[in-house]
């Protein structure tokens, strides 16, 4: 169970790597507020894990919170608060400090920002045909890292809500069930509890 959690934490830094690279400043997504429930399905050899997460932000996207749930339990929380990247653990009531937050906890879909312009030239980073996710037309790109992972991404106003990504052993499917757009989202989803302990 370890082994299958380090490897959504590393497909997690993966995704992050990727689609924000050369984020705006001041406006990540082209809404204000939102909130965007996904399913997850991981599936390594004949195990198969699944998880739901709930992503919410708010002032573009600048301010951002993602929630993961296992058998309906809350087991971890990342959030930031445009400044500062937190990982909360509920359990245990703590909360970490994980450096810059300007990036948010999600990628950032945009073509011209993943990969490098000599990848989008050879078409290791290349737009495939959109994709309706939760019922919105999404913009989707695959990228091919050319060591045997290929990952598909759709945004809807540059949110990730669909991600797909296969190698030799492992498919990880991450899909938005709902999506709310322009709601109000509660301050508290980016400010670490009363009573967390901060590292």
């Amino acid at each position: 169970m370890k082994k299958v959690s380090g490897l959504f934490l590393a497909l997690a830094m993966m995704v992050a790597s990727q689609g924000v690279a050369a984020q705006v400043a001041t406006q990540k997504y082209d809404i204000k507020s939102g909130i965007v429930t996904m399913e997850s399905v991981m599936k390594v050899s004949t195990m198969e894990m699944k998880l739901k997460y709930v992503v919410y932000f708010d002032d573009y996207g600048m301010k951002e919170c993602k929630e993961t749930y296992k058998d309906g339990k809350l087991v971890n929380v990342f959030f930031s608060d445009g400044k500062t990247l937190y990982a909360l653990n509920p359990g245990k009531k703590t909360a970490l400090k994980k450096g810059d937050g300007s990036r948010g906890t999600e990628p950032r879909v945009e073509f011209s920002e993943m990969g490098s312009q000599k990848d989008r030239d050879s078409g290791k980073v290349k737009k495939i045909a959109p994709l309706l996710v939760a019922g919105k037309q999404c913009e989707a790109i695959e990228t091919n890292d050319g060591s045997g992972t290929v990952t598909q991404y759709a945004g809807w106003k540059k949110i990730m809500v669909y991600l797909k990504s296969s190698t030799a052993s492992t498919t990880t499917t991450i899909t938005a069930t709902k999506i709310e757009e322009n709601v109000a989202v509660p301050a508290a989803k980016f400010q670490v509890p009363a009573g967390y302990a901060i590292k």
